[in-house]
This record gives structure tokens, C-alpha cells and sequence, in this order.
């Protein structure tokens, strides 16, 4: 939590800091003003260092979205970018089986032939962190073309590759238009 949201640990400690200070220099007590510089100096270095350093949770966060900005701009190269190279799609919208970014690209690129996407708004997100890898959970809602308001369900799992770059490992489509894939 001190990573992810440094500010908020930041401005805790800073006003506890900030407090002590005030009452050691109205009340002249030298020890309490000792104690606020220094809660001050740890909230600085909470902030910069929380500010610096990504968490799994951060880079899945960054990777999901920016694959989910790229899709529904149509940006197909962009999406793709965001993914492993034998990414699994566990389900595919026409029924067959494509994997890989090739078979991500050509589901999109059929997907943009027959509609377009209007909006697409992030309704939940659940993430859960792991060991190696990070579980994203997403609840879409998405305008698409032709269709009409369609909600979703997606699970998606990211991790960090050999070469230390997040990538986009598994697509799995639990549920869209109501219709249930599990």
C-alpha cells in the first residue's frame, strides 16, 4: 500500500510531523521539534520513494489499460504491442481457437470489419497480486455498433517476461452480452 498510493502515507506522516513541529516551536520543547523534522524527512522520502518504485499491481494496472485504450481506439499494432508473443486467448468471440498475437490481431481486425466500438467504460477492476503474476479482473461496458450496450467479463493474467518487460500472457472471456463462456 506505501507504493501504490504513496501520497496518502505521505500526508499521514507529514501531518503528524507538521504537528509535532508546531507544538514543539510554540511550546519552545526541543525534543518534539527533533521529532516532527524527522517525521517530516520520512514522509519526504515515503513519498519519493513510493512515487519511484512500480509495484506488479502498478505495471498490470499500465499494461491492461493501455491494451484496452489501444482497442477501443482501433489501434491494432498498439494492442498487440501490450502482448506476449503466445498469448492464449482461452476464448475466441467467432469459435475458433487463436493464439498468439497474430490470432489477437486477426480477431480485432474482424471485430473492427463488422462493428465499431463507440465507448468503453471500466465498470470494476479486481486485482489480485501473485508470486510471479498478476490476475486482473476486469467488468466492461462496452457501445458497440450495430449491437447496442454490451457488458463483459474478462480475466486477464500479466507478468513480467525474461527480458523484465510486463506483458499481457492470457485473455480469457468469462462472460459477454450474458452470455456466460464458464
Amino acid at each position: 500500500m506505501i507504493f501504490e498510493h504513496p501520497w496518502l502515507t505521505s500526508i499521514s506522516v507529514g501531518t503528524l510531523g507538521f504537528a509535532l513541529l508546531w507544538v514543539g516551536l510554540r511550546e519552545q520543547l526541543i525534543t518534539r521539534i527533533k521529532i516532527g523534522i524527522a517525521l517530516l524527512i520520512v514522509a519526504i522520502v515515503l513519498f519519493v520513494t513510493g512515487t519511484l518504485v512500480q509495484t506488479p499491481t502498478e505495471n498490470a494496472k499500465r499494461v491492461v489499460y493501455g491494451f484496452l485504450d489501444a482497442v477501443e481506439e482501433g489501434k491494432v499494432g498498439a494492442a498487440t504491442s501490450f502482448l506476449h508473443k503466445d498469448v492464449i486467448l482461452k476464448d475466441s468471440w467467432n469459435g475458433r481457437a487463436q493464439n498468439g498475437r497474430a490470432g489477437v490481431r486477426a480477431s480485432l481486425e474482424e471485430l473492427y470489419r463488422r462493428h465499431s466500438l463507440q465507448y468503453n467504460t471500466i465498470l470494476k477492476t479486481r486485482i489480485v497480486e501473485k508470486v510471479s503474476e498478476v490476475h486482473v479482473e476486469l467488468y466492461l461496458f462496452t457501445r458497440v455498433s450495430g449491437i447496442g450496450s454490451v457488458p463483459s467479463q474478462w480475466r486477464i493474467l500479466v507478468h513480467e517476461s525474461q527480458n523484465g518487460v510486463w506483458e499481457i500472457f492470457s485473455i480469457d472471456a468469462i462472460e459477454i452480452a450474458y452470455r456466460s463462456f464458464r
